[in-house]
């Protein structure tokens, strides 16, 4: 083997620390130079106040500028530009210019299933698309078994007024058929019937618009009982829609004096609120109506007819002229049907009527359904009793100056 001299690892000792100085010299040539290549280096620092700072860019250039190339050919350019976007369609802020885009439109099965119902079953009838725009002043005047009604005036027409009641949309089919109902009995334009304007289905709720009136027969009530003359017009006029109803084969149900209103002009009609009305084609029991007003058939559950709206006649004639329906005190509504069907058939308390209106009433209020007479029959007598001056009754502008000295007893005619 051959020996070493230490010369020769004197030299290799300098030249490897000679290597080793030259990459250190390297090294801190790189260091300084990146130090001074730093951009904090170089931008000098800004003072700022309190709370006020910029807000770091974290997201840098996440949204590209788009790309747009244009597609040519070799023979000569066609198409037109299309802009490339290599990360999906660029964020656009929202802002004055941003209109977006339209929602898609709310269908309502339901509310257009029974649209098309009531255009099929009554295709004369006026359906109001936006019934919310078109009518103001929302006023409540009274109730009904469907829902409330209220006062409107038609936009863009100021003489325009109606009344609007609002019936909730139930899915009870029942009670669908009953606005059906309600409203076919309303666009017959019978004179003495409420008239039906128009409807609308809208936000799960049918709105029906119905001739405006001046007052109910309750209303006059509320000031004076009515004298003889005045109660045997208005019974001649509601017979005259109650004949017209039953050659329909519909019956009220519900005759009484907050049914029966009163025009501007002295017209009788009966109130528009048909949902207790029902048909004669089929039987009928259920016990439906108002207690006092209830015939004893219906209080039984027994089969009954159109004739039991005579019977609410008879007990409305003693209620126009008393002031109060009978048994008006007793509060407890079975207490009212054991008088009903136990007591003889009512008669006049706090009134004097004449012999023949109490006759009339008596044949109205007879307890056997069989020797109760129909609306055509009462008609019959009546007018013959008027032509014969055993009964007296009023005209349409009598009525008018008599409720008005009533309701407005200070303003002179």
């Amino acid at each position: 083997m051959p020996t070493t001299t230490k010369s020769n690892i004197t030299a290799k000792s300098c030249s490897e620390m000679t290597m080793k100085s030259q990459a250190n010299t390297k090294r801190r040539s790189l260091g300084s130079n990146s130090i001074k290549s730093h951009p904090a280096m170089k931008t000098p620092l800004i003072w700022r106040s309190p709370g006020h700072c910029e807000i770091p860019n974290i997201l840098g250039n996440a949204y590209l500028e788009p790309s747009i190339s244009i597609q040519t050919n070799h023979h000569k350019e066609s198409g037109p530009k299309r802009v490339q976007y290599p990360l999906g369609p660029p964020w656009v802020p929202a802002g004055s210019n941003w209109t977006p885009s339209p929602l898609p439109p709310v269908v309502r099965t339901d509310e257009c299933a029974f649209e098309k119902r009531l255009k099929r079953t009554l295709p004369k009838i006026n359906l109001v698309s936006m019934p919310k725009s078109r009518y103001l002043g929302f006023k409540e005047i009274g109730t009904g078994v469907n829902g409330a009604v209220v006062q409107v005036q038609v936009k863009n027409s100021k003489h325009t007024k109606l009344a609007l009641k609002r019936c909730k949309l139930e899915s009870d089919r029942e009670y669908r058929t009953a606005i059906v109902r309600e409203l076919r009995i309303m666009s017959t334009g019978h004179c003495n019937l409420i008239k039906l304007r128009e409807t609308s289905v809208f936000r799960n709720e049918v709105w029906i618009a119905m001739d405006l009136m001046r007052c109910s027969v309750f209303g006059v009530l509320c000031a004076r009982g009515l004298p003889e003359d005045c109660a045997i017009y208005i019974a001649r006029q509601t017979l005259n829609g109650l004949v017209f109803l039953h050659s329909k084969g519909f019956i009220h149900r519900d005759i009484k004096c907050e049914n029966l209103l009163i025009g501007h002009h002295g017209e009788i009609k009966l109130a528009a609120d048909f949902g207790l009305a029902t048909s004669t084609r089929h039987v009928n029991r259920e016990r439906l109506g108002t207690g006092k007003w209830m015939a004893p058939e219906v209080i039984r559950e027994a089969c009954y007819d159109e004739k039991v709206d005579l019977w609410s006649l008879g007990i409305t004639l003693i209620e126009m002229m008393d002031r109060v329906p009978p048994h008006y005190n007793i509060k407890s509504e079975e207490k009212v049907f054991e008088k009903i069907l136990q007591d003889p058939s009512p008669t006049f308390t706090f009134s004097y009527p004449t012999i023949y209106c109490t006759g009339l009433v008596a044949w109205l209020l007879e307890d056997d359904p069989s020797n109760r007479p129909t609306a055509k029959d009462v008609v019959t007598e009546l007018d013959l009793h008027l032509e014969q001056g055993l009964l007296k009754t009023t005209t349409a502008q009598d009525l008018t100056n008599f409720i008005s000295k009533t309701l407005n007893p200070n303003t002179s005619n």
